[in-house]
């Protein structure tokens, strides 16, 4: 899943520069952002995650 950071030049209280981080959505060709997690292989640090339009279509997809 590709992870957009952004880090603001400021400092934490611990010292750390203060950084966000953003996953876009898993599906093909997919500008949104990621909001729900599908699944993940913690073995291997593979997740996957989903918009919320793609987690609809997954939820249908698994009522059937």
């Amino acid at each position: 899943m590709p992870q957009v950071t952004i880090k603001s030049g400021g400092l934490t209280p611990d010292g750390h520069e203060e950084q966000m981080s953003e996953y876009f959505c898993d599906s093909p060709n997919c500008p949104n952002l990621a909001t729900h997690l599908v699944g993940c292989l913690p073995a291997l640090r593979l997740r996957v995650s989903v918009c919320d339009e793609h987690a609809a279509e997954l939820g249908n997809e698994i009522s059937r």
